[in-house]
């Protein structure tokens, strides 16, 4: 007896929105570009952390990256530069003729390579790279060269270190005429330029006018560290959450548009399409529909809130608690007491004045190189010293004329301390008295105390009131008058 196999005939059922893995494009693209923890992935930030040293380039390229993804970043950042640099006190302790020779040639200066504003950009140089190379271009600029395209030498010259500048010999000036190739080809530093034409790579920088200076690292350490180096773990978190989010989102957009209806040998018509539309139009959850065919459709919707927004303000909250500054401070949210508030200022002032502290001398050095260039003795050249983040402007004009009156405060901290240039003031004050300007504008009487004869004011030196005056006092006592005679509750007579 033989046994006769039946086959039956298999109809390839398709599900409408069927649920399986689907690798969509956004998470194609993720999977090739970043790391699992949410970084590039040309970055290792085991590594990084690690070694730091050994990965300079990547520290300052991953800062720079977090500066330009990560608004709060820019926020931080941009919060060094600003309150780091709000205003310069210039302090003079010489007198003299050659004195006020120096002050002007100080002030064309400064005018010339816009001071203030280029220690803005070395604030915030610091601030991201954790590094600053300044290059003095004989009293006419002030540039600042990539730190990834310099190299402190171990050997210090006069307590400073030598710096290698690299050389780019296959620059692209295809985009320029003759005329501008010759003048950026002449616009670099002479050693920079003598080395270019020997064909070598580096090129030691002039010790007179090079200036660096490093945070955020040892002594012995060769670069300094970004002050947003300990918030890349958190960063990356965050990248990764939000990458996520977009994926889940891609994902669902993609089930829907690979929605199918019908098989290869059963195709529906049109009105049955048709009707099918309709019927998912403002669907959501699971639905069971029976139609000819053998046909079976559910359309099921997943969840797009994966984590949350709250996930995300968590590691904001993160980020700035790491880099020392408090979400009220960024972005007027979060509670906490005065004390709390205070403390997180007070540190992120502590933080800005850590960057910000070696570009005193820095400047000093500068002002001394100018002076020398225009035969004036450096010894003319003013100490430099930055204006304080004020959080509470009224108390501390309090406190100013408080110790002025009190305790003998010194006229220069008094009007350095109300936001005033002394050495102007001290300036002005002397051009006054040789114009006798004093007898021109004479002091006038205290406002709204009238006429401040003798005998026109009390003992405290307050004006005297008249009776009529005193009408309107609330208490009587004040006009010397007898209190009436009244009975007390016990019947006792008081008053006199």
């Amino acid at each position: 007896m033989s046994n006769t196999n039946k086959t039956k005939p298999v109809t390839n059922q398709m599900v409408c929105g069927q649920i399986a893995k689907l690798e969509d494009e956004y998470s194609t693209y993720f999977n090739k570009n970043f790391n699992v923890d949410g970084s590039p992935d040309d970055i290792e930030l085991e590594d990084i952390f690690n070694a730091p040293q050994d990965h300079v380039d990547d520290i300052i390229g991953y800062s720079k990256y977090c500066y330009r993804k990560h608004g709060i970043i820019m926020r931080v950042v941009n919060m060094y530069r600003d309150f780091g640099c709000t205003k310069m006190h210039l302090h003079y302790k010489e007198d003299g003729a050659d004195a006020e020779k120096a002050k002007e040639v100080i002030d064309t200066y400064n005018k010339r390579v816009n001071m203030l504003h280029t220690m803005g950009e070395c604030i915030f140089e610091i601030a991201q790279t954790g590094n600053l190379v300044l290059y003095d271009r004989n009293g006419k600029r002030l540039d600042i060269y990539p730190i990834d395209r310099c190299e402190p030498v171990p050997l210090l010259v006069s307590n400073k270190p030598l710096i290698k500048f690299k050389i780019e010999q296959d620059f692209d000036m295809s985009d320029y005429d003759e005329k501008i190739k010759k003048k950026i080809n002449s616009a670099y530093p002479k050693e920079v330029l003598k080395a270019q034409k020997a064909g070598k790579d580096f090129a030691v920088l002039d010790i007179d006018n090079t200036y660096f200076a490093k945070i955020n690292c040892s002594q012995y350490e060769t670069y300094g560290l970004s002050v947003i180096v300990p918030a890349f773990e958190d960063l990356s978190h965050k990248n990764l959450l939000k990458n996520a989010e977009r994926s889940t989102a891609n994902a669902v957009i993609n089930k829907i548009l690979l929605m199918q209806v019908g098989d290869e040998n059963n195709p529906p018509n049109a009105n049955l399409i048709a009707q099918y539309q309709k019927m998912l139009e403002g669907m959501s959850g699971s639905i069971g529909v029976s139609v000819p065919y053998y046909v079976n459709m559910s359309f099921i919707e997943p969840s797009t809130e994966v984590f949350g927004s709250e996930k995300f303000v968590e590691i904001d909250k993160d980020i700035l608690n790491t880099l020392g500054v408090s979400v009220s401070l960024l972005r007027g949210e979060g509670g906490g007491s005065y004390s709390d508030g205070l403390m997180n200022f007070t540190s992120l002032c502590r933080n800005i004045e850590a960057a910000r502290e070696p570009l005193p001398d820095i400047v000093h050095a500068l002002y001394q190189a100018e002076l020398k260039r225009n035969r004036i003795d450096p010894k003319y050249a003013p100490t430099v010293e930055f204006g304080d983040v004020i959080i509470d402007k009224e108390a501390k004009m309090q406190l100013l004329i408080s110790l002025f009156q009190d305790a003998s405060l010194p006229y220069e901290l008094l009007y350095e301390g109300c936001g005033m240039d002394f050495d102007h003031v001290k300036l002005l004050k002397k051009q006054e008295k040789a114009q006798k300007l004093d007898e021109l504008f004479e002091p006038h009487a205290m406002p709204f105390q009238g006429n401040q004869g003798e005998g026109s004011t009390d003992e405290g030196g307050a004006p005297k009131k008249t009776d009529s005056e005193r009408k309107s006092d609330k208490s009587k006592s004040n006009n010397k008058q007898a209190r009436p005679d009244k009975k007390s509750k016990s019947g006792v007579k008081t008053g006199k």
